[in-house]
């Protein structure tokens, strides 16, 4: 038997399906594009662009393994060139407990943002401008540093393999003057040598 009001109330339930239908739909579609990649990847990407969480981020690799830095290496270079994420990259490539750094590179990303720095998609990172020139400053530091340790371990492999050289010409000689020694307790001593006999 229908009432008067079995007709509202189906059509507000086909309604309610309706759009509960329409928002599964587009759930599944906005997750569909970022399906491809790791999960990894997709949490590293949750991180905020703003001045404050990039900050927060950089705060946080201090507390981070070699290993987990190295992984976080390897899935910001999946994440694109957006100004943030080469932040975040320039970060992790130069950071000191990060197992193989990279400050060229580092630094190169880093001066490249900042001579982009009045480009509207540096906006929101304008409050780091100072940030990112005082990492790129303490990475050609480290640069010029390494390069001198470089000179200077050089200079003494080359003064170690002299060293060695001098030794090995030190013995030769010493070995060629005991050779000498040798022969001259074999020789018969001289008529010269021999003591003189008393006259008679």
């Amino acid at each position: 038997m229908r009432t008067e009001f079995s007709t509202p109330v189906s059509r507000l339930l086909r309604l309610v399906l309706t759009l509960g239908f329409a928002l599964l739909l587009g759930a599944c579609a906005s997750m569909g594009g970022r399906g491809d990649e790791p999960e990894d990847a997709r949490n590293v990407d949750r991180v905020g662009n703003t001045a404050e969480g990039l900050l927060n981020y950089y705060y946080s690799l201090a507390s981070m393994s070699g290993q987990t830095l190295a992984r976080e290496r390897r899935l910001l270079s999946q994440l694109g060139t957006e100004p943030d994420v080469l932040l975040r990259r320039a970060m992790v490539l130069g950071h000191p407990r990060q197992p193989n750094p990279d400050l060229l590179q580092a630094r190169y990303i880093l001066e490249s943002l900042l001579k982009r720095a009045k480009a509207p998609e540096l906006y929101r990172l304008r409050p780091l401008f100072p940030m990112m020139r005082q990492l790129a400053d303490g990475y050609g530091e480290r640069i010029r540093l390494e390069k001198q340790l470089t000179a200077r371990t050089r200079q003494m492999e080359k003064q170690y393999q002299k060293l060695l050289a001098f030794q090995r010409q030190a013995n030769e000689l010493q070995e060629k003057l005991n050779g000498l020694a040798n022969i001259e307790r074999t020789l018969p001593r001289s008529r010269a040598q021999e003591p003189s006999q008393p006259a008679k």
